[in-house]
C-alpha cells in the first residue's frame, strides 16, 4: 500500500496563469509560497520560504482562476507529481509540481483600505 499526499497551507505568490493546449487540455497554474521557522545552532530564529508549483485541471480550474488573487491565503489538497520533458533547445527538463485537487481559502488578500479582498465573492458580508 502507497500514498501520495499533500496538504500545503501558504500564501499565493502571483495571480494564476490559465493555458488552453491544442488539445483541449487545460491547466491552471500559480506559486504557493509555504514557510517554516526554527532556531539555529545559535538560538537565532531562521525562517525558511518554501515556492511550490501547483497545477489544477478540469471544473476547480474555473474557481481558481474567478476567486484566487496574490496575496491569498490557501489550504491545497493533492499530490506530488514528478514530471520529465524535453524542452525546444533539446535538454531534458525535470520539474516538480503539486497536481491540486482541491482548495479552501483560509484568507483574502488586504486591500489598501484594509478590507478583505474578494470577501463579497466568498459569501462573507461586509
Amino acid at each position: 500500500v502507497s500514498m501520495n499526499k499533500v496538504i500545503l497551507l501558504g500564501n499565493v505568490g502571483k495571480d494564476p496563469e490559465d493555458h488552453t493546449f491544442s488539445n483541449g487540455g487545460r491547466v491552471v497554474s500559480f506559486p504557493l509560497a509555504t514557510s517554516r521557522r526554527y532556531k539555529d545552532g545559535e538560538g537565532n530564529i531562521v525562517e525558511q520560504t518554501f515556492w511550490h508549483k501547483i497545477r489544477f485541471n478540469g471544473p476547480t480550474a474555473d474557481n481558481v482562476v474567478n476567486l484566487v488573487k496574490k496575496g491569498t491565503l490557501l489550504q491545497i489538497d493533492g499530490s506530488i507529481r514528478y514530471d520529465t520533458y524535453t524542452n525546444k533547445d533539446g535538454i531534458e527538463v525535470h520539474s516538480t509540481s503539486i497536481q491540486a485537487t482541491d482548495f479552501k481559502i483560509q484568507a483574502f488578500p488586504k486591500r489598501k483600505d484594509g478590507e478583505e479582498r474578494g470577501a463579497a465573492a466568498a459569501g462573507e458580508e461586509d
